[in-house]
């Protein structure tokens, strides 16, 4: 083995947890290599050390009361009353009034120019938009009744 093994490699090796194959080969690199066993000694001892730390038990059990609440209380209705949706079902059903009134009262009335006014703001299709006419009646076109 060329390559040193990373840390990772030796982790899962000094846990016992490699594969047949790649134990062989990082012992084969262990022993001829002075500094990947030195970087094993210190994993070694750190592993022994946090083993060895002292875990406190927490100063309440939490699973126990919280078992011995959800057993003392009966269980409640999930479903809300109707008195309870009753003022949402009153702003929403004034949301839409207010709507469908700002839509009707912003709604352009319709057009009441007569067919001859209307004549007078079509602009001719020869007339390029934003020209200048020589003659104001050319611009315009008209009805011949």
């Amino acid at each position: 083995m060329t390559d040193h093994p990373d840390m990772t490699t030796l982790s899962v090796y000094l846990d016992g947890e490699l594969d047949a194959a790649h134990t062989a080969r990082t012992a084969l690199h262990l022993a001829d290599c002075p500094q990947c066993r030195a970087l094993l000694n210190e994993l070694h001892t750190l592993s022994l050390s946090l083993q060895a730390l002292a875990i406190d038990a927490p100063p309440v059990d939490i699973s126990a009361r919280l078992d011995s609440l959800l057993a003392s209380q009966p269980p409640r209705r999930i479903r809300p009353d109707w008195r309870q949706r009753l003022p949402a079902a009153f702003g929403a059903a004034a949301s839409i009034m207010l709507g469908l009134f700002l839509g009707t009262a912003l709604h352009p009335a319709p057009s009441t120019a007569t067919p001859a006014e209307a004549s007078i703001l079509a602009v001719l299709g020869s007339a390029p938009p934003g020209a200048l006419c020589t003659r104001p009646e050319l611009c315009y076109l008209k009805e011949n009744r």
